[in-house]
């Protein structure tokens, strides 16, 4: 029984010996005499359905001119800062599908032949092509980043430095298409095309951050001045945003967003510099910290314009102005009342704490009367998951009057809102608690007690 067994075994031996040789040997080999591969690259496909195994042939040659890609694309990404390789790695992504696509539209079927059932398919690239057109596609890229880059120069040089980001951003887009197609073209002829002057997506991305390195913001006038309380000062203060050349030269950033606040936070303004790169900002002496009779302001630059990777290289650039506040020693009685008419000492309390912060007293025999009664100038329930809610909204009409006068002196809202799950009462008190006031608006509401 054992006998038959060596017998089986060459049956075996030829009958698949006989279907190898049936099998085209360029299937077998991957290998063509027609198309020899120090010439084309080649691709096999082997499918019941033809149509199905021509795919597979042309995916076979992609598949090779990706892998040959990939190889150059984690040479690229290395040259990259690691907090840019996620923004960048999405376009060169893209581009890397989009050289696939391209080649396989150049990819010829040369050989099909249907065996026993099956087809075998040849797909063949045939090099010299396909190089040809690669040379001009990186001839038309470095042309093209070339004038983006200087364009982008030009317009720093001018003060405009959102075209000129436009220009640079436009040419590191572009660049990674370079360097795929580049790095191709090496794994397919063993020589690097193109120079070391050729722009890479790093080498932009150090220019622009070399161009806000220089970038800053400075007083030019209007600082260190001295003015009463809630009274704007004298003069404006002017600021001027500019970039540094590596000459030593300001060039003034035109229509560049600069954000104007009290040192508490207060937003004084959002304007944008002329087109010599300068603002003007008219500022009301307002305490801004423990000190009532000191203030500043800080000048920031807007982000919003910014692309998002480079909005931490600007955010920590400022100017600040600082005055002194001369304020009179005045007293003021204060009456405040809620919604029902009902005298609110929390609610004077927290006027009462503007006052002070103002640097003047609280006195309840003063002829200066700060009076006001809470308005609700809204009320709305919101059903939610947790239950019903109440949002009050409510105002605080003030009045500075001299009572020995009989005379309204001035007036201004503060405002508050509150919310509170299942009570109204709740929330009312919550928005009472809320109420405020800019600072500036109070301290001009209380210098009209001293003002002739």
């Amino acid at each position: 029984m054992f006998k038959k067994a060596p017998y089986i075994f060459c049956v075996l031996l030829i009958i698949s010996g006989f279907v190898l040789a049936q099998i085209p040997k360029w299937a077998q080999s991957n290998s063509h005499k027609k198309y020899p591969n120090s010439d084309y690259l080649l691709g096999v496909g082997i499918a019941e359905d033809k149509t199905k195994a021509v795919e597979l042939a042309r995916a076979d040659v992609a598949k090779q001119i990706q892998v040959k890609i990939e190889s150059e694309l984690e040479t690229m990404e290395q040259e990259i800062g690691s907090g840019d390789r996620s923004t960048i790695h999405s376009e060169v992504t893209s581009k890397t599908k989009s050289i696939v696509s391209e080649t396989v539209a150049g990819i010829e079927i040369v050989e099909s032949e249907n065996i026993k059932g099956k087809h075998y398919v040849l797909a063949v690239l045939n090099k010299q092509n396909y190089l040809a057109g690669l040379q001009q596609e990186m001839d038309k890229i470095i042309a093209e980043s070339n004038q983006y880059l200087q364009s982008a120069r030009d317009l720093v040089q001018k003060g405009n430095l959102f075209n000129a980001l436009d220009n640079y951003i436009s040419a590191q887009k572009i660049v990674p298409d370079f360097y795929i197609k580049r790095g191709l073209y090496t794994a397919l002829t063993g020589t690097v095309y193109g120079d070391q002057n050729t722009a890479s997506v790093a080498s932009i991305l150090s220019e622009i951050r070399t161009i806000l390195a220089a970038i800053d913001v400075k007083i030019i006038s209007g600082n260190n001045q001295t003015s009463s309380l809630g009274v704007p000062l004298k003069e404006p203060v002017v600021a001027r945003v500019f970039y540094k050349d590596s000459f030593g030269n300001d060039i003034g950033l035109k229509w560049y967003p600069v954000i104007v606040k009290y040192a508490n936070g207060e937003t004084i303004n959002k304007l944008g510099s002329s087109d010599k790169g300068t603002l003007s900002v008219n500022i009301i002496a307002t305490p801004t910290g423990g000190a009532t009779g000191s203030g500043a302001v800080n000048f920031t630059l807007g982000l919003s314009n910014l692309p998002d990777i480079f909005r931490n290289d600007l955010s920590k650039i400022q100017a600040t102005v600082n005055y002194s506040i001369v304020t009179a020693d005045l007293s003021f009685s204060i009456e405040i009342k809620d919604i029902n008419d009902n005298t609110n000492k929390n609610m004077g309390a927290l006027v009462g704490g503007w006052v002070n912060n103002n640097g003047y007293r609280n006195d309840p025999t003063s002829n200066l009367k700060i009076q006001g009664t809470a308005i609700l100038k809204s009320e709305r329930i919101i059903d939610s998951p947790a239950g019903r809610q109440y949002f009050i909204e409510l105002e605080l009409p003030l009045s500075l009057n001299d009572t020995n006068a009989n005379t309204q002196l001035a007036s201004v809202v503060a405002k508050g809102n509150g919310m509170a799950l299942g009570s109204r009462e709740n929330a009312v008190q919550k928005a009472c608690e809320n109420i405020s006031v800019t600072k500036s608006k109070f301290a001009a509401f209380l210098q009209t007690a001293i003002q002739p």
